[in-house]
């Protein structure tokens, strides 16, 4: 059985730390919404079947270098090796185009909790929509690249097979394509919120962490050029890197927006709040939790039904209401505002509910 050679090592112990770093984010990710009371999602389920996915991709990657030969000569691998490595090549593909498409639909899924205009919503669920229906047009064409299929790992079986560089670089410019609309979707709409610039920085900074997605992406474009049919199980050491770098980041990203809310010093101030009651005793108590927006005395905000479930809590627009509570302190024992000895208090409340919570309050 082939050893793991210097350059498999090397790829193998890369790949584990990130997917390594991958799982903390996603264990985080779990925490987070835990301890927000905030319900999984379908962005949250596609995360968990995305880091099976990576998992699987690893396995596939200590394989490939093992016993498929990957970073080593073709020259100097027997046929049961180039076999091995042909077979483990295209369970790979099958693997990182479902891969991919998890991560997007995620990520895509995610912002749709999170900004709920219908614009908004339209733009998303047919970014969504593509991107499953590319996914299945890709992996359909993944099994029907060779016939008969054997033909692609065995040289020795007579098929006829399409170009495979046309065939991934094709899929890759989908990728960098789908990853550069994904980074800019959400930054109008965070730059549009009523929060304070520097709570838009920071937002966007998190967002931005995407851009090393898209520069993996194209990167991985330019390495499967370097592929050389002669020697391929050398020459795709780069390719093979970069196709779980980009994956691993890529869900790293995912949860970033979503485990920033477990360092709330990380956070700036988004707005102030400002009170002001007329002369009454009228007790009021305002929550300004992402969970509940409301009154000791008056029912729960509509507006909560707006609110991101993201951890800062900002909504997708803002919302004003206004809340009026008139107390009788009758001169008598019956609450009538009539009696002539009694005291009517009129309370109203203007409430702006905005990025994070309650904006202002007069």
């Amino acid at each position: 059985m082939p050893s793991l050679n210097y350059r498999g090592a090397e790829m193998v112990a890369i790949v584990t730390v990130l997917v390594g770093i991958s799982f903390l984010a996603v264990l985080l990710r779990v925490y987070a919404r835990f301890k927000r009371q905030v319900r999984f999602g379908i962005d949250d389920y596609l995360c968990f079947v995305s880091m099976g996915l990576l998992f699987a991709m690893l396995i596939e990657l200590g394989l490939w270098c093992t016993i498929g030969g990957d970073g080593k000569h073709q020259a100097d691998l027997d046929m049961t090796t180039m076999l091995n490595f042909g077979k483990i090549f295209l369970a790979n593909q099958f693997t990182y185009f479902l891969l991919c498409p998890a991560i997007k639909t995620s990520i895509i899924c995610f912002y749709r909790r999170v900004f709920t205009t219908p614009k908004f919503q339209h733009m998303t669920f047919a970014l969504n929509t593509l991107i499953v229906t590319w996914a299945a047009g890709i992996i359909i064409a993944c099994g029907l690249q060779c016939r008969p299929i054997k033909s692609f790992w065995d040289p020795r079986v007579d098929g006829k097979c399409f170009d495979q560089n046309e065939f991934l670089v094709v899929n890759q410019v989908f990728n960098v394509v789908i990853d550069f609309v994904i980074l800019a979707l959400p930054v109008p709409m965070i730059w549009n919120l009523q929060r304070a610039w520097q709570d838009k920085l920071a937002l966007n900074g998190v967002f931005a962490l995407g851009i090393f997605v898209c520069f993996a992406s194209i990167y991985r474009i330019v390495v499967l050029f370097w592929i050389n049919p002669a020697d391929t199980t050398y020459t795709v050491y780069q390719a093979t890197l970069w196709t779980h770098i980009e994956p691993s980041i890529g869900l790293i990203c995912s949860c970033l927006p979503i485990i920033r809310g477990l360092f709330p010093k990380l956070r700036f101030p988004g707005g102030s709040s400002k009170q002001k009651y007329g002369y009454g005793t009228a007790p009021y108590y305002l929550s300004t939790s992402a969970s509940h927006f409301a009154t000791s005395t008056g029912p729960r905000s509509p507006g909560i039904d707006y609110y991101i479930k993201m951890e800062e809590g900002i909504l997708s627009r803002p919302e004003t209401r206004k809340e009026t509570e008139t107390i009788a302190y009758p001169a008598d024992s019956k609450l009538d505002l009539s009696s002539p000895g009694g005291i009517a208090v009129r309370t109203e409340i203007d409430v702006t509910q905005d990025a994070a919570s309650a904006k202002s309050i007069r």
